[in-house]
């Protein structure tokens, strides 16, 4: 009979054991269940990370770590990352899907671990509205990009090349730098647009895409790397040349009316006035000026210095006006002198002012 005690007591241990394991597995949740079953072997700390993101989210504990859905994608290794692309762990997947609605962070962790049972809801998400899919834009983009070409070509490509100039997207640079070097050829038209539309970030682009020695050898990428100060300048020119023509135009014109009037009218011409009015122009152009300059730093405290300018520009060309009359009242003969200094100096100011705030930018 004592021999048979041992054989006894490990069958009710066994029994017992048998028993507390039906009895969790009946009470297990099915989510805590998903997380820690059907895991390939290659994945056993991934499958650790997922259980305790499952665990701490059940547990209401927000203090916890393991809430960070960051913490499994960090886990993943390469080769647990092939059995995931081999399909080996769809519970993987179900059990992020579930809460991926309305967590962008969980969204973005989908995407960076990018699971073949993931990627049909992948697309949807990259065509939501830009403020709602910033957080996880470039790594569903780069899974499209790699596994969903046919959702990439049709959802995100479009937006690569949605304007030229201010509106092109910096979603292009940010692609490409996710990308690896030789994936990036496949880019190069983002490139050539950009180029050929004079978009800004054009050259950090370049810089991107151009890198591999393959896509060196393409045309777009033979074009020089800097351009962009270049086409600032000649958009400055751009902005610039009309006004400065509009303005000097007017000053030319005046003087050789005043010319022309002063030597077919001689003592006749109308001398008063036209002093009066080319240094009423010439003071209100001078207080403009110098009182809309905007202070460094200010920000929108500059908008005082237009209602200061708004406020000083007719007052100090109506009494540049008064001194013009007044001068030339008493000295008559210094009238067409006068007028072609003032008109000279309203060209040169004028022409100044305007370049100046017509500074090196594309947009």
């Amino acid at each position: 009979m004592a021999p048979l005690r041992p054989f006894l007591q490990q069958v009710a241990g066994a029994l017992l054991a048998l028993g507390c394991w039906l009895v969790s597995a009946a009470h297990a949740s099915p989510e805590v269940e998903d997380a820690r079953s059907a895991a390939p072997a290659s994945c056993v700390a991934e499958q650790y990370a997922l259980r305790s993101y499952v665990i701490a989210l059940q547990s209401g504990d927000v203090t916890s770590g393991a809430r960070d859905p960051e913490r499994i994608a960090k886990a993943i290794t390469p080769l647990c990352q092939q059995a995931i692309q081999n399909g080996r762990w769809p519970g993987l997947t179900r059990e992020l899907l579930a809460r991926a609605p309305g967590d962008p962070v969980l969204k973005r962790v989908i995407c960076q671990i990018a699971p073949p049972e993931a990627l049909s809801a992948i697309a949807p998400w990259e065509a939501d509205e830009g403020e709602a899919r910033a957080t996880y834009d470039v790594p569903c983009a780069v899974a499209l990009f790699r596994h969903r070409p046919e959702d990439f070509t049709r959802v995100v490509a479009p937006r690569l090349a949605a304007g030229g100039g201010c509106a092109f997207p910096f979603l292009a640079v940010m692609l490409g730098e996710a990308l690896r070097p030789d994936e990036r050829i496949k880019l190069l038209p983002t490139l050539e647009f950009a180029t050929r539309t004079h978009a800004e970030g054009r050259d950090r682009l370049y810089e991107v895409l151009c890198e591999h020695p393959a896509a060196r050898t393409q045309a777009v990428c033979q074009a020089p790397a800097i351009l962009e100060r270049t086409w600032a300048h000649e958009a400055r020119i751009g902005r610039a040349l009309p006004w400065i023509a509009l303005h000097v135009g007017l000053a030319v014109l005046f003087a050789v009316a005043a010319c022309l009037l002063r030597y077919r009218r001689e003592k006749d011409w109308p001398a008063p006035g036209m002093t009066a009015l080319v240094t009423a122009a010439t003071a209100g152009a001078v207080a403009w000026i110098v009182a809309s300059a905007p202070t460094p730093g200010a920000g929108a405290l500059n908008v005082m210095n237009l209602v200061l300018g708004v406020v000083v520009t007719p007052v100090a060309a109506l009494l540049g006006a008064l001194l013009g009359w007044a001068v030339i009242r008493t000295n008559r003969h210094v009238a067409l002198a006068w007028c072609l200094l003032h008109a000279t100096v309203y060209a040169v100011m004028t022409a100044l002012h305007v370049w100046k705030n017509a500074w090196d930018r594309l947009c």
